[in-house]
């Protein structure tokens, strides 16, 4: 019995061994394979970020011309007053340097006028304009043709 008892525990011990290296192995194995696909995972992850970056490079550079599309507008429209007034202040000074001569100072005058008026009708056409355009947009969309071309 005795010999049986210790073959027995011979034998429990070999396969707890033989378990014991088996699980090794199989963690080892586990352990490489989960290496790989976590590396594989970071790769994909640096790819994504890369491009994610070049997108937002390219929104920035769109942003920006957006930007200064925006301001465009409002740009020209502040260059047109000033220059507006500067012509005004100009023609007032021009027209009032007749040195006594009446009929010259009633035709720089009316020169004066006929710049004002088509400055006024510019600045009227200007606001018609930018009101139809705003009407469109905010409720309809897209702008269409102007009514009077249907």
């Amino acid at each position: 019995m005795s010999q049986v008892g210790g073959a027995v525990q011979r034998i429990e011990k070999r396969t707890e061994e033989r378990v014991e290296k088996a699980v090794e192995e199989v963690a080892g194995e586990a352990s490489a394979t989960m290496t790989a696909n976590l590396d594989a995972s970071n790769e994909r992850a640096e790819r994504i970020i890369a491009a994610t970056a070049k997108l937002e490079a390219r929104q920035l550079w769109s942003a920006a011309a957006a930007m200064c599309l925006a301001l465009l507008p409002g740009a020209v429209v502040i260059a047109g007053l000033w220059m507006g007034i500067a012509g005004l202040i100009t023609g007032a000074q021009w027209a009032l340097d007749v040195d006594g001569s009446v009929w010259l100072g009633i035709g720089r005058w009316l020169v004066v006028a006929v710049g004002l008026a088509g400055a006024g009708y510019g600045l009227f056409a200007s606001v018609r304009w930018v009101a139809g355009l705003v009407e469109n947009w905010k409720g309809r969309g897209m702008p269409k043709w102007p009514r009077w071309r249907r």
